[in-house]
């Protein structure tokens, strides 16, 4: 059985080291491919504030992935 449901946003997953750190909440997606697969490497070039009010100081390495928010059903 497949349900649709509408999306109200997407999410990003910050991971160190393979640590989660926490998470950011986003309009559009920054990606075309979601999920693990869509794993992208960074280093931190500011300072990131996430939702759990944790900071990726400037200069570190981190990933993330991309997932939808799923919302009410269509």
């Amino acid at each position: 059985m497949k349900t649709i449901f509408k999306d109200l946003g997407y999410f990003l997953e910050y991971f160190i080291d393979g640590k989660f750190i926490g998470t950011k909440m986003i309009d559009q997606p920054d990606r075309e491919i979601i999920g693990y697969y869509g794993k992208t490497e960074s280093t931190a070039t500011d300072d990131i504030k996430l939702q759990s009010k944790k900071i990726i100081k400037k200069g570190t390495k981190y990933y993330t992935r991309l997932y939808p928010l799923c919302g009410e059903k269509q």
